[in-house]
Parts: C-alpha cells; structure tokens; sequence
C-alpha cells in the first residue's frame, strides 16, 4: 500500500515536472499531436529533415572544398611573380616528357630520350644560374641488390640502372643537404604523366626557380631524377647506398603518385625526427597530412611501395612521402596522360615543395639531425587550411585528460538525470551499459545487412556499380546504415526505458553519454596501443564533453531552438573533420579495388567499410530521433530511398560499374601475357609445353565481362591445379604477388615470338659433404624473374647475391619459396649467381624447384600480331596492359 502511494507520487511529480519543461517548448508542438500522443517530443519530423539536409550540403561543402586548387600560374604572367613557380612551364616540361611514350626500365625511351630531354633542360636552367650557386650534375648507373619485404617478399637484383643527380649548393660549402627524389620512368603501356613524370617536372622548375634566385642556401639541396622506381626502386637504392654524395644527405622529400591531380597528400613521414613535419606545417601554403594517411599505408592496405622505404630502410634517412592521390583510376593505365594533370595541381605542389625545400635548407637542424632525432608527431591538417600537430608525448596527456574529462561528464550527467528526474546512479549506470550494447548492436546490424546487400549484388551480378560512381555506395549502405541505427534505438527506448518516456530530454541524454562512453573507451584503447590516429576518436570525445558542459552551463535543463543549434555547431566540428578523413580515404581506397586481384571480395570490403565509416559519423546525429515527433515520415523516406536506388541499379544501365570517358574515366583493367610455358622433369626432359595468353584478373568482375567484345574470352578457364603441381602456378608472375593476385585464367592461344628466349645454363654443380653448390648464368630480355624451392629438408645456407641472406616468400606445398627480381639497363647483361644449398646427409636425388620467367615488356619483342589483334578488340571502357611473356621450369 505504502509502496503503491510512493509510486504515485512520483510519477505526480515527474508529471508536474514534465508540464513545466513542454511549455518551453511549446511552438514545437503541433495541437492536433497533443491529443493523439501519450507524450511529447519536442521536435517537429521536418527539423529531423533539415539536420539530414545540412549533412547533405556538409558532405558537398567538403568534397567541393577538397577539389579547390590554385589557380596555375603562366609564362606570360612571370614578370608579375618573380621567384615564384611557374606551372605552365613545368607542364611543358612534362608535355615533352610523356611525348615519348611508355618509359619502361631498360628501354631506349626511358634510358636514352627520356635522360637526354631532363639532362637538357637541366643544361638550359644551369645557363642562368645566379653566380651565388654552385651547381653540380652527374649521370649514375648502379648496378646491386638487395632484399624487400613487399608483398610476397623479393631479392631484387638490378645492373646499369640510370640516375641524374643535380647538386645545389653554394660557396658556403656545407657538408649536409636535403634530397629531393623523382622517377621518370613509367610502367608498360602509360604515358607516366602523373607517375611521376608531373613530379620530375615540379622538381625541374624548382630548381629553376632556386637556381636564378640571389638568395644563398645555407645547405645543399639535391636533385634525384631516378630512372628505376617501377622495377621495384633500385635506382634509389643504387643512388642512397653507392652515390659520392649520399653520404651527405640528411633529410629527404620523395614526390610520387598514386592517382593524378588534385591534391598532394603527405602521407608518411619520419621515421622520428618531428622537425621536418613541424617545417612541414609553417612553411607550406596548402597542407594536406594526416597520421592516419600514414598508418592506412603501412599497413599495407594500399598495394603499393615507393622509394621512401629505400631512404629510409638503406639509407637510414628521415623524410617526407607525397602523392597524388585524386583519379586512382588512371594510375599505371594509358589514361594517366597529360590531359590529367591540371595546372591548378602543377602549381598547388610546385608551391609547397618549393616553400618546404626553402624551409629545411635555410633550417639549422640539417647541420645535425642527430639532436632532433627523438620523437613521432600526430598529425592532421584542418580542411586544407592549417596543420595540427603534437608530439606523441603530448599526445598521450591530452587523450588520457580527455578520457577523465569525458567519464566525468557523464558522471555529471549522471547525478542531474538522479536530481531532476529521480532516477538513482545505479539504475543510470545500468541503463548506461544497455545502451552501449544496443548501440554496438545496432554497428553489427548495419553491418550484417550492408553484407547481406553486398552477397544479393553478388548473386545477381551486379557488383562494383560504386566503381566509377562512388555515390551508389551512399545509397546502398549508407541509407541503410543511417535507417538501422536509427530504428534500433528507437526500438530500444520504446520497450526498455519505458519508465523515462515522460522526459524525452533525459533519453537523449542517455544515448548520447552512451555513445560518448564508446568513444571514451576507443581513446582509451588507442592511447594503450600507441595509434596516432586516435585523434579521430579524440575529436569526438572532446567535443561530446565541451557540449556536455555548455549545455549544462548555458541552458540546464531548457531545451529550445538555441540548445539545438549549440549541438549542431559543436557535433558539427568533429562531423565536418571526420567526413573530410573519410571522403580522402575513399578517394584513394576505391580505385584500389580496381586491380586488387579477382579475389579481394570489394563488394563485401565496400559494404563493411561504408557501413563502418558512418555509422559512426552520425554518433551524435542518431539519438536525435529520439526527440522527432512521426518519426514513421523520416524512416518511409530514407527506406524509399534506399529502394528506388537499388531498383534504378538493377533495372537500368546506370549500375554499369566502368566508364572510358571523356567525362568520367574509370576503366577496368586488364593484364594479358602472351605466354609460353615449358617444364622439365628431374632429366631434363620436357613434360609439358603449352602456349596462350595469361589474363591476370584485377578485379572480381575479370575476365567475362568483355565476353560479347573480345569472343576468346568466353574460352578463359579458371588456374586452379596448376598451383598445386607447379612453382607459382607455372606463371610468369612479374612480382611476387600470388598470395594477393591468386585467381587469374588462361586462354589457349599461339606461340609467342620471343625476339631474345631464355637460355638457363648451369655452369658449375659442386657437392660436398651435406652441401651443394649451384652456379647459373641467364640469358634474356631485360626483365627476368627466377623462383626457386628447396626440397624439404634442403635449405639455402648462401648466395652470391649481395644481400644480408636469401628471403623467403609464402610456403609452397609446406617448402620455402624464393623470388629474386633481375632487370638490367639498355645494354644486355648476363644473370650470374652460385647459391649454396644445406643438404640432408641421407637425401639422393634433385633438390630444388627451380624457374625462370621472361618478360618483354617494351619493343619489338613486346606484342606478336595475334597479341595486338585480340588487345584491339577490347571496348573503350578498359585498360588493357599487355606483353609477351615464358615460364620455364626444371628440378634439378
């Protein structure tokens, strides 16, 4: 009886109370919605809409604020800008480069045309040098090796590759200099506009503008024009490891490329030494970085390496990696020609590498590197306007501080929900933790559905629509996501926290310190495991609590149009930063699914990663729909959305996953080995012989999606058994990728013609006891690959490769593999190694797999007519990269 009183009581009281807050906000509420609900919430379903309208115009704010570039500057508008950039002259530059054509390591393009046009260009700029300068020029060629742990693993072997190097420096005569880096050759088949021939024509007016400049630097500054980056980047490694000047480098600044135009973005930096990235941030006029571009990189999500590794691996050396990484879709296709590269983009990088080269050379800390050594920074620059940064010590306080913030605040919380709507901490805490759960389910809900999209798409065929128009994405998983999260916790709230339905104010405050706390708890994580990309979660929670307390210092417990735009503006910040980070990952991570092999499942990848992306972007944004009156009209639009969409897709040509231009260029790639295959067994004899074309599949769609274009293709048969009986398949894999690039076809074809074929001779077998040793030389094309496999029991114990010691790559039927690259200059240089094998005292008979692969990648060996006849065949919506190829095997 007196428990009944009690209650009653209370619920008169909360009554009460609940009468006195509505009035306040009394012009949100519709009169007809007061006689037809138990309770009201204060916000009309039309404000719901206008908040989903202002995310829309924010997402397009941001995508058109990360496309602005500088206006490129002229020739004729060089008087005006002294010492200054000139864009439309390094376009020239890079226009007489890519004149050329494909620039492949070893070609006459490449080692020939391409040194004479930057060497002559350097000539003329040295003419006009002021006579403050003293300039140097020396053409390299390094032949070596050495080991790289990329992809499967290699030993790369180079002979006679090219390096110009320019030397800047004046009569101060200092010991120490800043090397700035390029490549100028290209892969097979691309014009290399953007990779790298734009970054060889930025470093060229750079010079220019430093060399005819009065004003003395106070350190050298060298310029590498590396002729061998896209064969796996000796030439910087013949340049850091054998140059007479390398030995003075103290910092360096590597440009490369990932796609074409737009922005440059710094995305590895360091190792330590925090000063260059401080420069970084006070000298450039456009920054671009973030720590979490750095981390997406190494962690080798991005299939890509550049000579930054080499620096820093083999030269021990600190810097900073750019790269464009805007139009993915070109990079290493014919599509990355001159009409890609703006001049806004010319000029955007000229301006910032030149700034950061003045800043490092005039700087004091090249004079000893050593002292500024200690350190990592986390960084992120601000929508392009201003970099933030802070040493990882600092880090640490400010992520540990904002966690005891943040947990505080929700304490706070906690004692006003006690005080004002006499709900104990105990029961708060509680209903804290359920909320936390629900949420967390809500993300695997999202997920579980985007994947179940994903699976549908599959099954229908219908896969990769994102591919070229990225806004599908939004509308098959993002929609969803938004209207998932969004109905689980109203689901939640109406059956579980029932007993707070009179105070819709204290329900949103408890999802909203629910979803904080899950941040909190990232933070925490994140500073536990030392990720610098925690800032991410770090934006979230300090802005969750700065508006935890305004709200409460500013308005207590009034709620009205003011309080609404206070959370707007102040959720806004960290949403607007957040959607900035993630609009550039996708930027540079969508492409990728275009040659990440047939078996990187990217529908499903797209699915987790755009359901992943926003549902947590709209954190703060959910638990607003808790305060919407009919909410029913929200959820029927988002649903009708997501539904219409998905019907245009299937029904209609739009869902086309390619495009060849001119407007949108997003082509599917394709690369095609005319290949013969030969395989010995333990006699010598041949077993096997057969010829055709290799088509190595790039993405999950390859290789009938040309089917109606190119007939042969309908006749493409899956490799499967080949990979059990045979050293990598018995393909010729021009890198060790097999273990990302597993599923590729073959198509019965005619021999190849292969203008110079291998010639495998062992020139010496030497046995010992429980040793042998093995002498080979090679002859062929200028690219070669060699595989080899002990036997179990067999071990490599040495080789005459100058490496540390053989690297093994991925386990082949539960024995070692090896993989050694070898490329040589213009002239023919014959392979020659010996290896030493371990021997089991007991074991008779041969003792490894041992391969050879040829690689005809330029010139008149490149294509027979039957080759160039099937490539002609395919539709204006591709890129096809195609060569003549051999796999030749024995067991010895």
């Amino acid at each position: 009886m007196g428990f009944d009183l009690n209650k009653k009581r209370t619920m008169a009281s909360l009554r009460q109370r609940f009468s006195t807050e509505t009035s306040n906000y009394r012009k949100y509420i519709h009169k007809d919605d007061e006689d037809n609900s138990k309770f009201q919430k204060p916000l009309p379903a039309s404000h719901f809409m206008l908040i989903l309208g202002l995310m829309l115009l924010t997402f397009s704010l941001v995508i058109i604020i990360e496309k602005q570039l500088p206006k490129g500057l002229t020739l004729a508008e060089e008087k005006d800008y002294p010492d200054k950039f000139i864009a439309e002259r390094a376009f020239n530059i890079l226009q007489n480069l890519t004149r050329i054509g494909p620039r492949t390591a070893g070609s006459y393009e490449n080692e020939v045309l391409a040194v004479r046009i930057i060497t002559s260009e350097i000539d003329s700029i040295i003419k006009e040098a002021h006579s403050n300068h003293i300039v140097q020029v020396d053409v390299q060629k390094a032949s070596g090796a050495f080991n790289l742990a990329f992809l499967d693993g290699m030993t790369n072997v180079y002979q006679d590759v090219q390096n110009i190097v320019v030397k800047l420096g004046s009569k101060i005569d200092s010991s120490h200099s800043l090397l700035i880096n390029c490549h100028f050759d290209s892969v097979l088949d691309s014009p290399g506009a953007s990779d790298d021939g734009a970054g060889c024509a930025v470093m060229l007016e750079i010079l220019r503008v430093l060399i005819h400049s009065d004003k003395i630097l106070r350190h050298n500054i060298i310029f590498l024009f590396n002729g061998g980056e896209e064969n796996f980047m000796p030439a910087s490694h013949g340049f850091i490891t054998q140059h007479k000047w390398a030995k003075e480098v103290r910092a360096f600044i590597n440009l490369e490329a990932c796609g074409a135009g737009g922005r440059e973005v710094l995305f590895q930096a360091g190792p330590n030494h925090p000063w260059i990235l401080e420069t970084y941030s006070e000298e450039v006029p456009y920054p671009y970085a973030s720590s979490l571009a750095q981390e997406i990189f190494q962690s080798g999500v991005i299939p890509g390496d550049t000579d930054y590794r080499i620096f820093r691996d083999f030269g021990n050396v600190s810097g900073l990696d750019f790269a464009w990484s805007s139009n993915g879709y070109v990079y290493h296709t014919k599509f990355d020609n001159i009409e890609q590269v703006p001049l806004g983009s010319l000029q955007r990088t000229g301006d910032n590498i030149l700034a950061l080269a003045k800043g490092m050379a005039q700087g004091h800390q090249l004079s000893n590197v050593e002292n500024y050594r200690a350190g990592n920074l986390v960084f992120f620059d601000f929508l392009g306007a201003f970099v933030i940064r802070w040493p990882m010590a600092v880090a640490d306080f400010v992520n540990f501080l904002s966690v005891i913030g943040s947990f505080y605040c929700i304490f706070w919380n906690l004692k006003e929900a006690k005080k004002y709507d006499d709900v104990s901490g105990k029961s708060y805490l509680t209903k804290l933790y359920q909320c936390m759960l629900i949420i967390v389910s809500s993300w695997l809900f999202c997920l579980v559905f985007s994947l179940g999209t994903a699976a549908c798409l599959v099954g229908l065929g219908r896969t990769m629509s994102w591919y070229a128009r990225p806004f599908w994405a939004f509308f098959l998983y993002v929609i969803p996501a938004l209207v998932i999260s969004l109905v689980t916790i109203l689901i939640h709230a109406k059956y579980y926290n029932k007993d707070l339905e009179l105070s819709p104010w204290t329900v949103f405050q408890l999802y909203y310190d629910a979803y904080q706390a899950l941040w909190t708890i990232v933070l925490f994580i994140g500073i536990l495991l030392r990720i610098r990309s925690s800032f991410i979660a770090l934006t979230w929670v300090v802005f969750a609590s700065l508006g935890n307390i305004l709200k409460s210092k500013l308005f207590g417990r009034w709620r009205d149009s003011k309080w609404l735009f206070l959370h707007i503006f102040l959720i806004g910040l960290p949403f607007v930063q957040n959607f900035y980070l993630i609009i550039g990952a996708l930027y540079l991570f969508i492409p990728v699914l275009g040659r990440a092999g047939s078996g990187s499942h990217a529908e499903y990848l797209v699915a987790v990663l755009m359901s992943s992306l926003f549902t947590t972007l709209f954190s703060f944004a959910v638990p607003l729909i808790l305060l919407v009156k009919q909410v029913y009209k929200i959820l029927n639009l988002l649903v009708a959305l997501f539904l219409i969409s998905l019907a245009v897709l299937l029904l209609t040509p739009m869902g086309f996953p390619y495009s060849g231009g001119p407007g949108i260029i997003a082509p599917q790639r394709f690369m095609i080995a005319h290949t013969q295959r030969i395989f010995h067994d333990s006699s010598g004899a041949i077993i096997n012989k057969s010829n055709g074309y290799w088509m190595v599949d790039m993405d999950i769609n390859s290789p009938h999606t040309v089917d109606y274009h190119v007939p042969i293709m309908k006749t493409a048969e899956l490799i499967e058994k080949d990979c059990e009986k045979y050293l990598y398949c018995g393909l010729p894999y021009l890198v060790p990728v097999l273990t990302m690039i597993w599923k590729t076809h073959w198509v019965p074809g005619p021999e190849p013609r292969l203008l110079k074929p291998v010639n495998m001779t062992i020139i010496e077998r030497t046995k010992t006891e429980g040793s042998q040793r093995l002498s080979f030389e090679i002859n062929g094309p200028a690219h070669l690959g060699v595989m080899i496999s002990p036997f179990e029991g067999v071990e490599i114990n040495s080789w005459s490769i100058p490496t540390p010691e053989p690297l093994a790559g991925p386990m082949w039927n539960g024995r070692n593999t090896y993989f050694i690259y070898y490329a040589h200059g213009l002239d023919s240089v014959p392979f020659k190694f010996w290896i030493d094998f371990k021997v089991p005292l007991h074991h008779t008979g041969p003792i490894i797999d041992f391969a050879v692969t040829s690689h005809y990648l330029f010139g008149e060996g490149k294509a027979s007519k039957p080759l160039k006849d099937m490539v002609g065949q395919f539709p204006s919506w591709t890129a096809v990269s195609y060569w003549t190829a051999s796999y030749e095997s024995w067991i010895l």
